[in-house]
């Protein structure tokens, strides 16, 4: 007989094929198997397939390889339950598609082995997840792993190894994390596509034949701490849209080039080493883009960076040692720009730029090697403040036809380690020296290079493309009118003065500071200064005053910008007794025509309020005749703003974080006090105190994971943290109330939703005790559903549990209608709304047939819309005070919700209410009997379960109360029958017979 050995919360199964008291074969255990059970199996081999469709565990018995799965038809294993764990087991499939499939719900392998000769040795899809532990995955016949359909894994350490085809592919909406996993000898080691999301941490991969990691389609890829090496292709290859950021990485004995980024790739490098490969360390095309911060490219067996075709590089704090060929080279219309990066002893030029390429190369050092920097043909770029040495060829070279502002570091200036002078005196084409190359370019130049610097400041802000496009605009109108006056025509005229108008954080002051430095490269203010002020700036408490404060300010921003944040201020006293804002306002347009040639003058605020300061003086619009609107950051920049915070602080965004911030922030309501950036930055800030909370207790940490941010960093909506209470916990009243809610017949759908909601605020409450972040959750609720199936019942037991729980203080549920909502004319409906949320304060506000209110009540006069618009106001004031439930029918309830646009946002969580069916009829009529002392007997039962089977389901169907109706009408029918007894038995005045129930045509159904 099969052992069962009972453990206190699970029974242990045991497997042994020689051992008749044991299982014989693992699925005889599963189809015994309960969900908890362990199957123990001890050594030796199982031939079956094995289909695990409950959640049990999986336990092999003894050293390493002594289990053995080998499949005989399909997977070796299938896993289709929500937790399934298999620890120990060696899974073997010699043919087939698939060794090891994970169909659905989780499956966890620790210590397994799997070896194939597959398509695929462990594939995972639709949605399911698996969890790997020091697994060894091996397939002499096709790839590794495949997460596909939305899949998702999750693998820490381990092994994939001899791989006939690639390691691990991700593809679609699926994601996979892999940490401390080594991957060696397969034809390609990493594939993310079509959109998927790779994360890998403290990995290897080596002697890969083809490309180490593939990104393309979309997907990304975020690698920290992970070593490449002594493969014979490429090491990260982006193409298609894709997105990389590697951290901490090393590439080394590399036979193809260590990063190629292609059709629109994006790829982000911090501290990355590439080393010792045969070919280019980095190579760009195609419009990939590239940044890199803290690289060292060593001994590349060809150009250590080549960029060509649209692509673009930005490198900063960086070294390029000893390559073969070029240090850099720039061609066709790609663009480098170098920043503080050393190029070291280059066979060839330390960087060309040729065709129509530019190359910008600030600060950083040339030392050794056979040439200097070079541009050639049509190149274009700057060379600025960049120390050359020991370099045996010319220093710097200029074609005539290349285009290069020149600003070269002095002999004595610099910091060389060892003291050595900069090679001054090389020629370019011309015969000139590189230090006075282009030399017949005037002090323009020098502006043209400034101004190119501030635009390519412009545009690498987030956003803003708006503001970019307009302010590029303004600049090329400046331009062109003094290309007319070069000419002798006369200029256009071009307003200076400008209006921006939006939310704050929007970066209205960057953009400001940025456009007085770009007037000032144009020639058009004499210094670009920004002087920032706002009312308290200009204003004085005493008739005069103010005049004089504003032309003090005023005379600070000669020859620059001023900026007058929140200007609309000026305009808040207009035609009060103490219009001193309005005495600046007059001052300020007096002064701007006095030195209309001299002075930028900026005003910023909110959209509606600048409209207001314009009409404040006649003078203003005449003189601010352009307005540049700041819109609100999208949810997405919202999110390279947190980004951009993370880079600059050294830490790192997992992939889920990224997805949660985007969430959080298309969540966050966005009123005019919105921050925008500033928004951005608090959330940031509070995500760093969550994780010193989250680590604070931790005996170790190490260097990543003290930069990683998490998802659980990232705190709840403002307002919306459920849980908060205001009175202490009963939680034998909750457990009683729950009680009475699984009593109430059928709504089994209802009471999962109420019972894991309370579930969710009880979580809540204990993980704010615990100093926690708690989940944000709407409270408010659609109960919809035809009538009589209980909506009002449910409302009263959930106002009286969210009183137990401590969320609200009493409880008490208002019922209310749209005749106890809308008034009868105007003004009145916001009134009755809001004594009736009042009335509901510390409660429950339920809204019976909450649709009518979008029903216009059949009259001109939409009252019912005041009503809604009215109450979303009031939800959002008293959101911890007051829970809505508005009911009605499906499909009606769906035309309420867009009856305002706020309303969905609101109610976003809805609960269904379906028919009862005839037994649950048949058990509410029952219940009513046995309260009012009448029995049905068992024909009689029967006789009722035909009636509601029989009766039409209509829209408008009563459910409960038909079948209250019909014991009703029972009742009567039975009062009739036994009238005409005259000595009735206690049976004749209890049991209702089938005569005595009603037809539905009787009753009207």
């Amino acid at each position: 007989m099969a052992t069962r050995l009972i453990a206190p919360e699970r029974s242990v199964l045991t497997v042994a094929a020689d051992n008749p008291d044991c299982h014989q074969s693992i699925a005889s255990a599963l189809a015994t198997a309960n969900d908890g059970d362990v199957i123990s199996i001890r050594p030796g081999v199982y031939r079956e397939s094995v289909t695990i469709d409950r959640a049990v565990s999986l336990s092999g018995v003894g050293d390493a390889g002594e289990v053995r799965i080998e499949g005989v038809t399909g997977p070796a294993l299938r896993s289709a339950a929500v937790d399934v764990r298999v620890s120990g087991v060696t899974i073997v499939r010699a043919d087939g598609d698939v060794a090891v499939d994970v169909e659905s719900g989780a499956l966890a392998l620790d210590d397994c082995t799997i070896e194939a000769s597959t398509e695929v040795a462990l594939i995972v899809r639709s949605e399911a997840l698996l969890t790997t532990h020091d697994t060894t995955v091996a397939n002499a016949a096709g790839a590794g792993v495949l997460v596909y359909e939305g899949g998702k894994a999750e693998i820490s350490g381990g092994r994939l190894h001899d791989i006939a085809t690639t390691a691990l592919v991700v593809r679609g909406p699926s994601s996979a994390h892999l940490a401390d996993l080594a991957i060696d000898t397969a034809q390609g080691g990493l594939l993310a596509a079509d959109g998927a999301q790779l994360t890998l941490a403290r990995g290897t991969i080596g002697t890969i034949a083809n490309a180490a990691i593939t990104v393309e389609g979309g997907a990304s890829l975020d690698a920290a701490g992970t070593t490449l090496a002594d493969g014979e292709g490429i090491g990260l290859l982006v193409t298609t849209g894709g997105s990389v950021t590697l951290s901490d990485v090393s590439m080394r004995g590399l036979g193809g080039q260590g990063v190629v980024g292609m059709a629109d790739a994006s790829v982000e490098l911090a501290r990355v080493t590439i080393e010792n490969g045969a070919t280019h360390a980095l190579h760009l095309v195609e419009g990939a883009r590239l940044t890199g911060e803290a690289c060292e490219l060593r001994s590349a067996g060809h150009d250590a960076i080549v960029v060509a075709g649209t692509a673009s590089l930005t490198l900063a704090d960086s070294t390029i040692e000893r390559p073969s060929g070029t240090g850099i080279t720039a061609s066709d219309e790609a663009t480098v720009t170098l920043t503080s990066v050393r190029i070291v002893d280059a066979d060839g030029e330390a960087a060309v730029a040729r065709d129509a390429s530019r190359l910008v190369v600030e600060g950083g050092s040339v030392r050794g090697g056979r040439l200097g920097l070079a541009w050639e043909g049509g190149a274009s770029g700057a060379l600025r403040r960049t120390r050359i040495v020991d370099v045996d060829g010319e220093a710097v070279r200029v074609d005539p036809d290349a285009d290069v502002e020149i600003d070269r570091l002095a002999d004595d200036e610099g910091d060389e380690p060892d003291g050595a002078p900069a090679r001054t005196g090389s020629t370019n084409a011309t015969g000139s020296t590189g230090e006075t190359a282009r030399a017949d370019e005037t002090e323009g130049a020098t502006g043209a290079g400034e101004l190119d610097r501030m635009l390519a400041e412009l545009d690498q802000l987030v956003g803003l493309d708006s503001v970019k496009r307009q302010v590029e605009t303004l600049v090329r109108m400046h331009q062109m009118a003094e290309r007319r006056s070069e000419a002798g025509l006369p200029s256009p005229p071009v307003s200076r003065h400008l209006v921006f108008a939006g939310s704050p954080g929007t970066g209205k002051t960057t953009v400001a500071r940025l456009y007085g430095r770009i007037l000032a490269a144009l020639g058009v203010v004499r210094t670009g200064q920004l002087v920032e002020v706002a009312r308290p700036d200009l204003v004085a408490a005493v008739i005069g005053g103010t005049a004089i404060k504003t032309a003090e300010m005023f005379t600070k921003a000669l020859g620059g910008v001023l900026f007058i944040d929140e200007a609309y201020a000026l305009s808040k006293d207009s035609g009060s007794s103490n219009d001193f804002g309005g005495e600046a306002i007059d001052t300020l347009v007096k002064l701007m025509e006095d030195h209309r040639d001299d002075v930028v003058v900026i005003v910023a605020g909110y959209t509606n309020d600048m409209r207001t300061f314009m009409a404040a003086n006649p003078g203003l619009s005449s003189r601010f005749s352009r307005t540049i609107e700041f819109t609100d950051y999208s949810s997405a920049e919202m999110v390279t703003i947190v980004e951009g915070l993370c880079r600059a602080n050294h830490y790192s965004l997992e992939f889920e974080t990224r997805a949660a911030l985007h969430d959080y922030f298309t969540k966050l309501p966005r009123d005019e006090t919105f921050g925008n950036g500033r928004t951005a930055r608090k959330v940031f800030e509070e995500m760093l105190g969550r994780q010193a909370y989250r680590l604070g207790n931790a005996d170790s940490v190490d260097a990543l994971t003290l930069t990683r941010l998490v998802p659980d960093d990232l705190g709840p909506l403002p307002g919306s943290s459920i849980g908060a209470g205001v009175g202490r916990v009963d939680e034998e009243r909750v457990d009683q109330l729950l009680g009475t809610l699984r009593e109430l017949v059928g709504l089994d759908g209802v009471k999962e939703e109420v019972e894991g909601m309370v579930d969710l605020l009880t979580s809540a409450r204990r993980r704010q005790a615990a100093g926690l972040p708690a989940p944000s959750l709407s409270r408010h609720l659609i109960f919809a559903g035809p009538p009589g199936t209980g909506k009002t019942t449910v409302a009263r037991l959930y106002g009286s549990l969210l009183t137990a729980l401590g969320v609200l203080a009493q409880g008490q549920v208002t019922e209310v209608s749209r005749a106890d909502l809308v008034g009868e004319y105007v003004g009145h409906t916001a009134r009755r709304t809001t004594e009736a949320f009042d009335r509901a304060r510390g409660g429950v506000l339920f809204i019976d047939e909450a649709y009518t209110l979008a029903s216009g009540g059949g009259n001109g006069a939409d009252f019912g819309k005041e009503s809604v618009d009215t109450l979303v106001k009031l939800m959002e004031d008293h959101r911890d005070e007051v829970v809505v439930i508005a009911a009605g029918y499906e499909r009606e309830m769906d035309q309420f919700l867009a009856t305002n646009p706020g309303l969905d946002s609101r109610f976003s969580h809805r609960v269904r209410f379906a028919n009862y069916t005839p037994d649950e009829l048949v058990t509410i009529v029952n219940q009513h009997a046995t309260a009012s002392g009448y029995e049905c007997t068992g024909p009689t039962v029967a006789a009722l379960r035909g009636h509601f089977t029989a009766v039409d389901r209509t829209a408008s169907f009563g459910n409960g109360r038909y079948a209250r109706q019909v014991m009703d009408a029972a009742i009567a029918n039975h009062a009739r029958r036994t009238r005409g007894i005259e000595d009735p038995s206690m049976d004749d005045l209890v049991l209702l017979l089938p005569e005595d129930v009603p037809t539905p045509e009787s009753i009207g159904a």
